[in-house]
């Protein structure tokens, strides 16, 4: 039985593999002309299961609210695009609720956990080059208030196994000397020591040729406008003029993943969030972080991927549209210059390259893993702002459930019926 995959990006290529591994048939189409073109292709490169937190943390109707009016919010909601956000928009506010963000948290951080094992143990058994790092990620704060909101998750992961430590300005500068020109600008730092980081477009290609080298198909450039059922239960997709018969079809193509769904009668509450990066050459510039560094107060970070740096940060509801927008852009500037005033001042920002990709956002901020109602259609989206950090772990969830045998993680707060 051969299973198809609907997209070649982390989700769709991790599931493919996750399959393979269990011995089974895999067939990927991948409506691109290349593997992870598309939302993998420049992402902030942070495996992090300490930055489980959806986006509508408490208090985000205010930040949406204010953000209509403010080109530079690190949160940015466009008028236009409010009606179409509407019923979903209601849900993502209503999981904004404490005791429901709370449980995402705990529910992410589960799975988040789990795929970064999962990550080891291939980065073990298999060769791949992706600008790997170890050494953690170092969250840096600015005033007492953003220290104590993420204090308080902090401490509440840490009951689940998630370690850290709290370091003030003389630790900061000792873990990342790249700090020492804002030392006095930061009243803490949150040291989460067992994060990791790598370039996940570097990882994608990487694992395609894995899969090719299994004798899978990795077929590009092939775009699939129709998932075709019959008497309950999936029977292919429509590609172009003609189709692909498949028995199992999972569906891993982002924010795309709705479009494809409607049809067929399934709901899958998944938005697109645009999100930016800049991706900078800094070989011999000295200076630079050596592990990923996040700013708390502007919501954005700083991840080094061998000779580069990449810049990341910033969230617009715009629908589908990836146009760049050079306010957002010159936010993540802003961000380096505050951070790293030393290496701002040696970059040339007309080399750089500015990236917008679209996240697939759930609305309660959990990715959708499992079954439909459709026999034999399986979804793997809505990973949002976490795709790189939750893909391994995914893979391995949803291969589970394909196969019947016990999940490692309760797959419950991942199904697409979850209350």
């Amino acid at each position: 039985m051969t299973t198809l995959v609907i997209g070649a990006g982390l989700l769709g290529l991790c599931t493919a593999k996750a399959l393979l591994d269990r011995g089974e048939a895999v067939r990927i189409v991948e409506s691109r002309e290349a593997v992870a073109l598309e939302t993998s292709f420049a992402n902030g490169g942070m495996l992090t299961p300490s930055l489980p937190e959806p986006w509508n943390d408490p208090g985000v109707h205010r930040h949406l609210a204010a953000s209509l009016f403010d080109p530079k919010s690190a949160m940015k909601l466009h008028l236009h695009a409010v009606p179409s956000l509407f019923f979903w928009g209601m849900k993502f506010l209503r999981n904004s609720a404490s005791p429901r963000y709370f449980r995402a948290c705990e529910d992410n951080f589960r799975l988040a956990s789990y795929s970064l094992q999962r990550m080891q143990a291939l980065m073990r058994k298999s060769k791949l080059d992706f600008s790997h790092g170890t050494g953690g990620t170092l969250s840096v704060f600015r005033n007492a208030k953003d220290l104590q909101n993420k204090k308080a998750v902090s401490d509440r992961l840490a009951a689940l196994g998630m370690r850290y430590e709290l370091l003030d300005s003389d630790g900061i500068v000792e873990l990342e000397p790249a700090l020492e020109r804002v030392r006095n600008e930061l009243v803490a730092g949150i040291h989460f020591v067992d994060d990791e980081f790598g370039d996940a477009q570097s990882f994608c290609k990487a694992l395609a040729d894995i899969i090719r080298a299994s004798g899978a198909e990795i077929d590009t450039g092939v775009h699939v406008s129709e998932i075709l059922h019959a008497n309950g239960r999936v029977t292919g997709v429509r590609a172009g003029d003609g189709m692909i018969a498949a028995k199992r079809v999972v569906l891993a193509a982002g924010p795309w993943s709705r479009r494809l769904l409607r049809p067929v009668g399934i709901s899958l509450p998944v938005q697109p969030a645009k999100g930016y990066s800049v991706t900078i050459d800094v070989a011999g510039l000295g200076g630079t972080p050596r592990i990923p560094v996040l700013d708390d107060t502007m919501h954005a970070g700083v991840t080094p991927l061998d000779h580069r740096l990449r810049l990341v940060g910033t969230a617009e509801f715009t629908g589908f549209n990836t146009r760049i927008d050079q306010v957002r852009v010159d936010n993540l500037f802003d961000m380096l210059k505050a951070l790293f005033p030393l290496v701002d001042a040696r970059i040339d920002r007309s080399k750089a390259l500015p990236w917008a990709g679209l996240r697939p956002m759930s609305a309660d901020g959990k990715p959708v893993i499992g079954g439909t109602a459709i026999d034999g259609l399986y979804l793997n989206a809505g990973h949002g702002q976490l795709g790189w950090t939750l893909a391994m772990g995914s893979a391995e969830l949803l291969a589970d459930l394909m196969q019947g045998t016990q999940p490692a993680i309760d797959p419950a707060p991942f199904s697409l019926n979850r209350n």
